[in-house]
C-alpha cells in the first residue's frame, strides 16, 4: 500500500503524454480493471512493472484521478494474489530480468514504455526468451507499424491497444510458427460485457509449434560419420565459398551468404527427416564454418574478452541458423551461448589407439610368471640349496663332545666289543688282523654344500638327480622340493606357455587415462583431438589428468602449438591406422566405434569409458519452440526410435562393407581369369597373397619355430656358457698344472741341490785326511 501510495504521488509531478500518439481521455479505472483481468487472464507467478514518465499511463487529464486509478490498479491486483514489483529505472528492470533468466524463472513484464526503444535494448542485453513475457500498453486503437517495431524472435511482445473506451485487444508476436514475428490478434476484452474473450490470454506454445506450416530452418552441418555423410566439392562459384576447397568464411556467412551442402545419409539426418514428418517443417543443409562444431573465442583482435563461438554453434548463437545437430555435446561454456534439447544420445568419452601389438617370440618363456614372480621364483631356487645344507649339518653342529665309540672294526666288519664282552668270558685276541678304531664322532660327507647346491638345482630343472643323504629330514625335504618343482612350479609353467603359444601374447591394452599418460611419455605417443568439438573443451577446461593431458599434448609439437588438432574423428582414425607412429584420438565413443568398424575393429583398441557425455540439438538461446520439440525428441526416445536409427546406421555400414568385400572379391575372380600376361599373374598373386595373409591374421596361429625361439635362444646361451665354463675350466687346470710342474721342480731342484751338498760333504770327509 505504501508503494503504491508513493508511486501515485510520482505520478501526479510527471507531464502528460507526448503529443506523437493520439489519446483518448476516459475514465481510467477502467484501464485498471481492464488491465488486472489480462495479468489474471495469464496466470503469472509474478509480475515486474516498468513505469516512466513518458508512458501513455500518465496521458490522462486530472493528476488526482491519475493517483487514484494507479492505486485502484494495484489493489485489484494484489487482490487476486499476484506479486508484483513496479521499476522506475531501465538499468534496474533489465538487471531484474537477466536475474530471472539465469535462474530459469518465468516472468511477465507489464511496460508502460515505447515498445520500439526498450525492444532494442532487449535485443541488445540477450534478454529475449521464451521464459519473459514482455506486455507493452499501447493505449492507441491499432497497434504500431511493423516498419517501427519488429518484435524478432525469440522475444515474446504482447501489444494492449484500446480502440474503444471500454474494449481491449490483445496482439502477440508468436501466435503464428513463421519465422518472422508478426503481431496477430489473439485475444480481446470487452468491458460492457463478458470481459476476456478466452482463456488463456495467449496460445501456448505447444498448440502453436506443433505444426510449422511448412517453415524453412537453416541446418549448419559438416561431413562427421555417422552422424552426418557430407559430399564436399571444389566448386568455388556457390555463396560463401570463400576458397577453393568450398569452405566459406565467417564474415560472408553473417552477411548472409550461405554455402548449401550436399548431404547424403547418417543418422542424425534420418533424425531430422523423421522430425520434419512429425513438425511439418522443410530444412535446408548449410555448410557449417570451418567445418567445425565451434570453439569459443576468449579474446578478439584488440585482445579484449569475446565469449563469441566459431562454427556452426557461431552460427546459433548470430541467428544466422536454426538447427544444429551432428554428436554436439553439452557443456557449460556452450549453454551460455546456446540451448541444448532432450538428448538423443548417451554417450560417454573415450579415446582409440592401435589394437596391442605381439609381443616378441623370444621373451615367449618368461611370460607364463609376470614379472613379480620371477624374483620370489629365483630367490626359492637360490636359497633352496642353502637350506637343504643347513638341514642336513644341523645334527653335526649339535654334537659339541665327543662321544666314544666302542666299536672295533674289521675291514668291513664292526665288532661291538661292549656286547662281545658281555656274552663271551674272554675275549678273543685277533693278534694276525689289525683292528681299525673308527672316530671317536661322525664325520660329514665331503663337499656337502656344493653337492647340495647341484642337487636342488637339478631337481628343480627337472634333471635326473640320486639322493644327497640317507636320514629322515633329507628325505622329507626332498620330497617337499620335488613336489614343489613338478606340480606347482613345472606344470603351471608348462600349462600357461602351451596356452600363449596358442594365442601368442600381446601388448597390455591402452584403455584407461593412466596409462595413456604413461605412454605418452615413456613411448612417445601423440593425442589428438577433433577440432572446436566438445572433448577439446574437456581438455582445456578439465582437472587432474585432463589438464596434464592437454599440457602434453601442446608440449608433443612445440614448433606447431595447433598440431594436435584434426579436422574430424575419422581422420584421426586413419591416422592410426597409417601405423607410422603411436597415435590415439579422443572424442565420442560412439563416433569412435562407428570410425573403427569402418576400417577394420581388429585393427584398433577402444578405452572404457572415461565420462559421461550427452548430445542433442542445439538451437538458439531462447527458442520459442524447444519444448515442441523436445515433446517429440522424448516421445522418439520412449520408444525405442533413437537407439533403433542408431543401429540401423550400423547395420547400413555392415552391408556397405559386406558389398565392398564382395565387390572386391569379384575384382578379384576378375584379375584371376583375365590373366593374359605376366603382369596379371603377378598381380593376381600379390592379391591372394594379401587377402591370404589378412585371413591368417584374423585366424589363431599354429605353433612355429618362431614362437619356440625363445627355448632355442636359451639352449644357445646355455651352450655359450658351458662353453665357457669348459674353457675357464680348462684355463685354470693348465694353469694349477703349470704351477704343480714348477712346483715339482722346484722341489727337485732343492733335492738335487741338498744331494749334491751332501755328496760334497761326503767327499770333503772321505778324502780330506787322505789329503792330510
Amino acid at each position: 500500500m505504501q508503494l503504491s501510495l508513493l508511486f501515485g504521488l510520482c505520478l501526479i509531478h510527471w507531464p502528460l503524454a507526448r503529443p506523437l500518439l493520439s489519446y483518448r481521455p476516459c475514465n481510467e479505472s477502467v484501464v485498471a480493471i481492464a488491465l488486472s483481468q489480462i495479468i489474471h487472464g495469464l496466470q503469472p507467478r509474478q509480475l515486474a512493472i516498468l513505469a516512466k514518465p513518458s508512458s501513455r499511463w500518465l496521458s490522462v487529464d486530472c493528476a488526482n484521478n491519475d493517483t487514484i486509478q494507479v492505486d485502484d490498479f494495484i489493489q485489484r491486483l494484489h487482490k487476486l494474489y499476484y506479486k508484483s514489483v513496479i521499476f522506475y529505472d531501465t538499468e534496474l528492470f533489465l538487471d531484474y530480468i537477466e536475474a530471472n533468466l539465469l535462474g530459469a524463472i518465468e516472468c511477465v513484464n507489464l511496460i508502460f514504455h515505447e515498445p520500439d526503444e526498450l525492444s532494442a535494448r532487449i535485443q541488445e542485453r540477450r534478454l529475449a526468451h521464451r521464459l519473459s513475457l514482455y506486455m507493452f500498453y499501447w493505449g492507441a486503437s491499432k497497434p504500431p507499424n511493423a516498419t517501427r517495431v519488429n518484435f524478432e524472435q525469440p522475444m515474446r511482445a504482447v501489444v494492449i491497444t484500446r480502440p474503444r473506451p471500454n474494449a481491449f485487444r490483445i496482439y502477440y508476436n508468436q501466435a503464428m510458427p513463421t519465422a518472422k514475428s508478426q503481431l496477430r490478434l489473439v485475444n480481446w476484452y470487452d468491458g460492457d460485457n463478458l470481459g476476456l474473450q478466452k482463456t488463456p490470454l495467449l496460445p501456448s506454445a505447444a498448440s502453436v509449434y506443433a505444426n510449422f506450416q511448412g517453415r524453412l530452418f537453416h541446418v549448419p552441418v559438416f561431413h562427421s560419420p555417422p552422424w552426418f555423410w557430407v559430399s564436399y566439392n571444389n566448386d568455388s562459384n556457390n555463396v560463401g565459398s570463400g576458397n577453393g576447397n568450398g569452405n566459406g568464411t565467417e564474415e560472408e556467412y553473417e552477411n548472409g551468404g550461405y554455402k548449401k551442402a550436399n548431404v547424403t545419409g547418417g543418422r542424425d539426418h534420418q533424425l531430422l527427416v523423421l522430425l520434419r514428418q512429425h513438425m511439418n517443417f522443410t530444412f535446408e543443409y548449410i555448410e557449417a564454418p570451418g567445418r567445425t562444431q565451434g570453439a569459443l573465442r576468449g579474446t578478439d583482435d584488440n585482445g579484449e574478452a569475446n565469449d563469441s563461438f566459431t562454427g556452426g554453434i557461431g552460427m546459433l548463437q548470430s541467428g544466422l541458423a536454426d538447427f544444429f545437430l551432428g554428436d554436439v555435446g553439452l557443456s557449460w561454456e556452450r549453454r551460455k551461448a546456446i540451448e541444448f534439447s532432450f538428448f538423443t544420445l548417451a554417450d560417454s568419452g573415450a579415446f582409440a589407439t592401435h589394437a596391442p601389438r605381439r609381443l616378441n617370440e623370444a621373451l615367449a618363456i618368461m611370460r607364463p610368471f609376470k614379472l613379480d614372480i620371477w624374483p620370489y621364483l629365483i630367490l626359492t631356487i637360490v636359497f633352496s640349496g642353502p637350506i637343504f645344507y643347513g638341514i642336513i649339518i644341523m645334527p653335526y653342529k649339535w654334537r659339541r663332545h665327543r662321544i666314544a665309540m666302542d666299536v672295533e672294526r674289521l675291514g668291513e666288519l664292526c665288532i661291538h666289543m661292549a656286547y662281545i664282552k658281555e656274552i663271551t668270558p674272554c675275549v678273543l685276541q685277533v693278534r694276525h688282523l689289525r683292528p681299525v678304531r673308527p672316530p671317536t664322532s661322525a664325520e660329514m660327507p665331503p663337499q656337502l654344500f656344493e653337492r647340495c647346491i647341484w642337487f636342488t638345482l637339478r631337481l628343480f630343472l627337472k634333471q635326473s638327480c640320486h639322493e644327497l643323504y640317507h636320514d629322515y629330514r633329507t628325505k622329507f625335504l626332498t620330497i617337499v622340493y620335488w613336489v614343489a618343482a613338478t606340480y606347482v612350479l613345472a606344470d603351471v609353467y608348462s600349462a600357461q606357455l602351451t596356452s600363449q603359444f596358442a594365442r601368442p601374447a600381446h601388448e597390455a591394452p591402452i584403455n584407461t587415462l593412466q596409462r595413456l599418460q604413461a605412454a605418452m611419455l615413456r613411448d612417445g605417443y601423440r593425442l589428438y583431438v577433433e577440432k572446436g568439438s566438445s572433448s577439446l573443451e574437456m581438455l582445456e577446461n578439465g582437472t587432474e589428468l585432463f589438464r596434464q593431458l592437454y599440457a602434453q599434448m601442446r608440449q608433443q609439437q612445440p614448433n606447431d602449438q595447433q598440431g594436435f588438432l584434426i579436422d574430424s574423428v575419422e581422420a584421426g582414425i586413419k591416422l592410426i591406422a597409417d601405423g607410422r607412429e603411436n597415435k590415439a584420438v579422443l572424442g565420442g565413443r560412439e563416433t569412435l566405434y562407428f570410425n573403427i568398424q569402418q576400417y577394420g575393429a581388429k585393427k584398433f583398441q577402444l578405452s572404457q569409458k572415461l565420462y559421461t557425455r550427452y548430445s542433442a540439438v542445439a538451437v538458439q538461446i531462447g527458442c520459442p519452440f524447444l519444448d515442441s520439440l523436445n515433446d517429440v525428441l522424448m516421445r522418439l526416445f520412449e520408444g525405442g526410435i533413437l537407439e533403433k536409427m542408431t543401429t540401423g546406421e550400423y547395420e547400413a555400414q555392415a552391408r556397405q562393407m559386406t558389398k565392398d568385400q564382395a565387390q572386391q572379391s569379384k575384382e578379384l575372380a576378375a584379375v584371376e581369369n583375365a590373366n593374359a600376361n605376366a603382369n596379371a599373374n603377378v598381380m593376381s598373386n600379390e592379391v591372394k597373397d594379401q587377402a591370404q595373409h589378412s585371413q591368417d591374421n584374423e585366424m589363431i596361429s599354429a605353433l612355429n619355430l618362431r614362437m619356440l625361439q625363445g627355448a632355442f635362444i636359451a639352449l644357445g646361451v646355455g651352450f655359450v656358457t658351458a662353453a665357457l665354463m669348459l674353457l675357464l675350466e680348462l684355463f685354470w687346470r693348465r694353469l694349477n698344472l703349470a704351477l704343480s710342474l714348477r712346483r715339482w721342480r722346484l722341489r727337485w731342484l732343492r733335492r738335487w741341490r741338498r744331494l749334491k751338498r751332501t755328496l760334497r760333504q761326503l767327499t770333503v770327509r772321505i778324502f780330506a785326511p787322505n789329503l792330510g
